[in-house]
C-alpha cells in the first residue's frame, strides 16, 4: 500500500484568485458604505435637534417657566442655545440649560418660517409648552448627496414636533436648499 501525502497550502494562482475576489468585494462595498456613513450622520443631527426640541418643552412645562431657544451667533444652522430667562429678557450665561452645535460640516440646515427663509431664530415654549412661533418653523436638514436623503423636522405653535424623512435637496445650487417634500 503506497502513502499518498497530500499537498498543504495555497498556490499561487489560488492565491492571486482569492486577492482579485476581495478587491471586487471591497470596490462595491465601500460606496455603499460611504452612504451609510453620510446617512447615519444626517439621522444623528436630526435627532440631535429634536431631542433639543423637546427638551425644551419639556423643561418649560416642568419648570412652568418660558424656555427660550436663540440661534447660535445669529444663525441657526450653527446652532441653538436653549435658556431660561431671569427677568432681563437677554441671555446671561447663568441661564444655558443647553447648547446644541451642529458637529458635521457636511449637513447644513435651513430654517422657514411660514414662507418666508430665516436664520437668526428666536422662540419659545411656554409653561403649558406652546412656542411663540406664529407660523410653523420648518428646518430642512440635507447633506452631498442627491435624491430624496433629506429630513424636515416641522415645529408647530402648539408645541408639537413633526419628523418628515426622504425630502428632496437640491445640492447642484445649494446643498440645503429643499426642492419639495415627500408628504
Amino acid at each position: 500500500m503506497k502513502n499518498i501525502e497530500y499537498a498543504r497550502g495555497l498556490t499561487l494562482i489560488e492565491l492571486m484568485i482569492a486577492i482579485a475576489l476581495l478587491g471586487i468585494i471591497i470596490a462595491i462595498g465601500v460606496p455603499s458604505f460611504s452612504s451609510l456613513i453620510d446617512s447615519n450622520r444626517l439621522a444623528t443631527t436630526t435627532n440631535d435637534w429634536i431631542a433639543t426640541l423637546q427638551y425644551a418643552r419639556s423643561e418649560a412645562v416642568r419648570s412652568r417657566k418660558v424656555v427660550t431657544l436663540s440661534a447660535l451667533d445669529d444663525d441657526i444652522s450653527n446652532g441653538i442655545r436653549v435658556w431660561v430667562d431671569t427677568g432681563n429678557n437677554s441671555f446671561d450665561a447663568d441661564e444655558e440649560l443647553r447648547v446644541l452645535e451642529i458637529d458635521f460640516a457636511d449637513v447644513a440646515l435651513t430654517a422657514q418660517q411660514g414662507d418666508t427663509f430665516v436664520s437668526d431664530v428666536d422662540f419659545s415654549f411656554n409653561a403649558v409648552g406652546e412656542t411663540s412661533v406664529g407660523d410653523t418653523l420648518t428646518l430642512n436638514l440635507c447633506d452631498s448627496r442627491e435624491g430624496d436623503v433629506g429630513r424636515q423636522i416641522e415645529l408647530f405653535e402648539s408645541g408639537i414636533v413633526r419628523l418628515t424623512p426622504n425630502i428632496a435637496c437640491n445640492v447642484a445650487e445649494d446643498p440645503a436648499a429643499v426642492v419639495e417634500g415627500d408628504e
